[in-house]
């Protein structure tokens, strides 16, 4: 396991962790998934309200990072579960911690 200050842009392989101010994210480049555990790895009183989205605790397509750093917020470009062909964003409140797992 090995901590990181940021996922490089292009990053293909390995499994990472991303905690942010309000959840937890677990990327899988050999499968290409995001899954959004929310409220996992919360800093003890943080104020940050944490939000529901859809497919929350779920695989979902992961298409690429566009940006991942420490102290910023994360932006993940993601196909829906049930429709490859709609995509979006998924932005995170800030990181926190990014670790390689794999």
């Amino acid at each position: 396991m090995a901590r990181a200050e940021r996922i490089p842009r292009g990053t293909a392989e390995g499994v990472w962790t991303v905690t942010t101010q309000t959840s937890t994210y677990l990327l899988d480049f050999a499968a290409m998934t995001l899954l959004r555990a929310p409220g996992v790895g919360r800093p003890d009183g943080d104020e940050w309200i944490i939000s529901d989205l859809r497919r929350d605790s779920e695989d979902i397509p992961l298409l690429g990072v566009t940006s991942c750093r420490v102290g910023e917020p994360a932006q993940f470009w993601v196909a829906a579960a049930d429709d490859p062909d709609v995509r979006t964003w998924r932005v995170t409140t800030p990181v926190v911690d990014i670790e390689r797992i794999d």
